[in-house]
């Protein structure tokens, strides 16, 4: 299989083949019929053989998913975002997809992360700005479906997909110690979704708080739980990254020292 991580069970993408004179196979594409994103768009993905590359055959894949959506889809964007400066990112924008935003990514150390949002939360404290009823806990005690409800509304995804990797039937599985989820009066209103990458190191993959209760006392209680919850496991250094659109946490990782490690691009073409 070209595609393999684009056939995901909670998914059933759309296949486009390229054929050589002969008909064999040099190339396909897959268009997945649920939009996600910001702006929301349709993810689509494409593999070309090594010996048939350079012949502007991804290209006409993409032509072809665009043309065959036009009619569904406000947009298409790569499968997975590219890297900036990369290959990849290199012939998404040949292809005729635009920038829309970048997404910067941090690696940083977890105490001196969690000693400076303990210092501002002591200030919200002596306020009285968290309210009573509000309580973290871990990812492994909370209720999944509103989690997966809330995570897929603010990242415009689908609740299915999420619920699936939060209980581990697909994808990489949220760590269900180190992600924390907030409670309001008992409802999920915000949630850190963390995993651990291959060389050891926990990643903060989302971090999401409820519209209502954004800019204010909740993400920071949410994202102090979350780290404190970290260093209590033993996370040292971790990693997480930030639409560069949110200036305010953009700040707060450089206030804390961690270092911009790379960046990814949100591309997007219009169809239709």
């Amino acid at each position: 299989m070209l595609l393999p991580a684009s056939f995901d069970p909670a998914a059933a993408p759309e296949a486009l083949v390229a054929l050589d004179p002969s008909g064999r196979l040099v190339g396909a594409a897959a268009l997945t019929w649920i939009a996600t994103g910001d702006p929301a768009a349709f993810p689509v993905a494409v593999h070309v053989l090594p010996q048939h590359r350079r012949q502007g055959i991804g290209r006409t894949l993409i032509d072809a998913a665009a043309a065959f959506a036009s009619a569904d889809a406000p947009a298409l964007q790569p499968f997975t975002a590219p890297r900036e400066g990369s290959p990849e990112a290199a012939f998404c924008l040949g292809a005729g997809f635009a920038l829309d935003h970048r997404i910067l990514h941090f690696a940083g150390e977890a105490e001196a992360m969690e000693a400076m949002l303990g210092s501002y939360r002591q200030k919200l404290d002596a306020a009285g700005y968290i309210p009573a009823g509000a309580r973290v806990i871990a990812l492994a005690e909370a209720p999944l479906a509103e989690v997966a409800t809330l995570i897929a509304q603010e990242f415009r995804g689908n609740p299915v997909q999420v619920l699936a990797r939060l209980q581990g039937r697909t994808g990489s599985t949220p760590d269900a110690k180190r992600s924390v989820v907030l409670l309001l009066d008992g409802r999920v209103i915000g949630a850190q979704l963390v995993t651990i990458a291959a060389d050891g190191l926990p990643e903060v993959e989302a971090n999401a708080v409820h519209p209502d209760w954004r800019r204010g006392w909740a993400n920071l209680l949410l994202t102090h739980e979350g780290t404190r919850a970290g260093v209590r496991h033993g996370s040292r250094r971790f990693r997480f990254f930030c639409d560069e659109r949110v200036i305010d946490t953009v700040k707060l990782a450089r206030r804390s020292g961690a270092a911009q490690t790379h960046a990814h691009l949100a591309l997007r073409k219009t169809v239709g």
